[in-house]
């Protein structure tokens, strides 16, 4: 298991990027979260199977209406998350 940490630059916030990233999560069998950033980024973190999360990160960029400026990722200890959540502060 891996769980690795991202932070993604542009325009990611209201066009329903978080919603779409948590859809192919579960798709995927991918467990964490994804949350708004008050710079106007989006930040998650992705957990299981390195392959999935690979996967699951380059559909990110591809997100229809983003517009991905950059990405940062750092791994992360993995946690037990359960299921994938849009975290709503």
């Amino acid at each position: 298991m891996a769980a690795i940490k991202y932070v993604f630059y542009g325009t990611v916030q209201g066009i329903g990027f978080r919603a779409h990233i948590k859809k192919k999560a579960l798709d995927l069998g991918v467990s964490g979260w994804v949350k708004n950033m008050p710079d106007g980024s989006v930040s998650a973190v992705f957990s299981g199977d390195q392959e999935m999360i690979s996967i699951l990160e380059g559909y990110c960029r591809k997100i229809p209406s983003a517009e991905i400026s950059s990405v940062e990722s750092e791994p992360v200890e993995d946690s037990d998350f359960n299921g994938f959540e849009i975290i709503r502060d």
